[in-house]
């Protein structure tokens, strides 16, 4: 944390000095959790890319900082978002076209995401969906009541949590519906798993995150639904 705070007390004083970027150019990215630097101040400073994670309320949200194309890669859960940097009084803003915008400012960062504004703290945990993308999942999904989570990924292969924990399944060789998105496969413990992926927005109503896909899942006679997204790197 104190290495953080150091390299980030470099970031801003750069920045912030009169000779380091003219008015009409937007100040270098800072960041306070940096994943790609080196641990020297100096050497986070001249870093290409910085990774960062935010807790921002409910959402747990990935920056990347890609300094040499002045642009932030931010991922609000299965969202992937490119935010061009643009001119602030101090910090490091981002902001698209739709209205999304973050602003950094040391440990601390604003974000709106579809139109709702959030207050972000750093943190050095990443969201369960960015050490998903990091270990090549390709569909990840979840539910409530009790909470279950689903992961796809490449082979395809599907590896279920339900029961908020209490029953973990896997199912090896998982084959494609026809007809639509999904699949569906037979579970190391015998259930049929049958998983119904549709391309529109969801809601998990529990947090203010929005999905890009719904999901019917059915495992042995249970059914339940639940939302998910197709993990963009």
């Amino acid at each position: 944390m104190r290495t953080a705070l150091a390299c980030l007390a470099v970031l801003l004083a750069s920045a912030c000095r009169p000779d380091a970027a003219p008015a009409d150019r937007p100040d270098t990215a800072p960041a306070s959790r940096t994943a790609t630097a080196a641990a020297t101040p100096d050497a986070a400073a001249a870093a290409d890319v910085i990774v960062a994670h935010f807790r921002c309320g409910d959402l747990a949200v990935g920056a990347r900082f890609v300094n040499a194309r002045r642009e932030l890669v931010l991922t609000p859960g299965p969202r992937r978002l490119v935010l061009p940097q643009v001119v602030a009084a101090s910090g490091a803003r981002y902001a698209d076209a739709g209205g999304n915008e973050f602003w950094n400012k040391g440990d601390a960062a604003t974000l709106v995401l579809d139109g709702q504004r959030h207050d972000c703290t750093a943190t050095d945990q990443a969201s369960p969906w960015d050490e998903a993308r990091a270990r090549g999942v390709t569909f990840r999904g979840l539910g409530t009541e009790p909470f279950w989570s689903l992961e796809v990924d490449a082979t395809p292969a599907i590896r279920l949590d339900l029961d908020a924990g209490s029953r973990r399944l896997r199912v090896d060789q998982a084959g494609i519906l026809e007809g639509g998105e999904g699949y569906a496969g037979t579970a190391d413990d015998g259930s049929q798993v049958v998983l119904r992926i549709r391309r529109d927005a969801c809601s998990d109503g529990m947090s203010d995150l929005r999905y890009p896909a719904s999901i019917e899942l059915q495992v042995g006679d249970e059914h339940v639904r639940g939302c998910g997204g197709f993990l963009e790197r």
